[in-house]
């Protein structure tokens, strides 16, 4: 098995909260979708432009059907907050209009797909070829993609009393009053600084695209240096994230 991988990066970045409608506050990741719609970018799958039609057409479902990603941030966290006013269509005012941007964004983006779609990944980020321009969530935030890797020799392992310093899913939903799937411990001598964000996480159940709001595990770089955790325990309630290891690394990758 192997898996392309290759750093993300720009001066800002808009990945926005869609639940979100009175603002535009931004998050530290990208959704799943997001990831797929820029790996679709880069490959030239189009999205639909007819507002008859849905806006998923049935080539980005099939890449997001066939394709786990992974993220692992790179850089601190940091938002720049700004407002501007907008006129009101209910009185004859302005109001004020809070925008967030994530400054000077770094990922490392995973990418396990077919055989096919990886091949043809990796030659569009060999010869820096896009078919279209990759973005960070708005067309206003330009991405970079300064460095690529295709990883061999990776295998499937169980999660317990593993190191993990990528993005890793809580699989249980919390409107259905479970507890956290998911429990870590600090390790010796590494940093450990974990936010946690909500994302609507699209998936497929059978043949059927199923949607829902899962908690996202991020850990953030403290002083330049990547967090880890150690994972106690996982519930894998919606089998969704697969947990993989690099040669003989205790360090685990998180693919969802």
């Amino acid at each position: 098995m192997s898996i392309v991988s290759f750093d993300l990066e720009g001066d800002f970045a808009a990945f926005k909260d869609p639940s979100v409608t009175t603002n535009q506050t931004v998050t530290v990741i990208p959704s799943k979708s997001a990831v797929i719609g820029l790996i679709g970018a880069l490959l030239g799958i189009r999205r639909s432009n007819s507002i008859f039609d849905d806006i998923y057409c049935e080539s980005y479902i099939d890449l997001l059907k066939k394709t786990a990603i992974g993220i692992k941030v790179r850089s601190q966290p940091v938002k720049w907050t700004f407002f501007t006013n907008h006129r009101s269509l209910k009185e004859a005012k302005t109001k004020p209009f809070k925008t967030e941007l994530l400054v000077a964004p770094h990922y490392t983006i995973f990418v396990k797909s077919t055989n096919e779609v990886n091949q043809v990944l990796l030659e569009r980020l060999k010869g820096n070829n896009f078919v279209f321009s990759p973005t960070l969530g708005h067309s206003y935030c330009p991405a970079r993609i300064p460095r690529f890797h295709k990883i061999d020799n990776v295998k499937e392992v169980e999660p317990f009393d593993r190191l993990v310093s990528a993005v890793f899913l809580d699989e249980v939903v919390e409107s259905k009053g479970g507890n956290s799937g998911v429990k870590f411990d600090e390790t010796d001598g590494l940093p450990a600084r974990v936010f946690v964000e909500r994302h609507l996480h699209h998936y497929f159940k059978g043949d059927s695209l199923k949607r829902t709001v899962l908690r996202h595990f991020i850990p953030v770089p403290v002083n330049s240096i990547c967090s880890c955790v150690r994972l106690s325990s996982f519930y894998s309630q919606l089998s969704l994230a697969r947990f993989y290891a690099f040669d003989d690394s205790e360090e685990v990758l998180c693919l969802y």
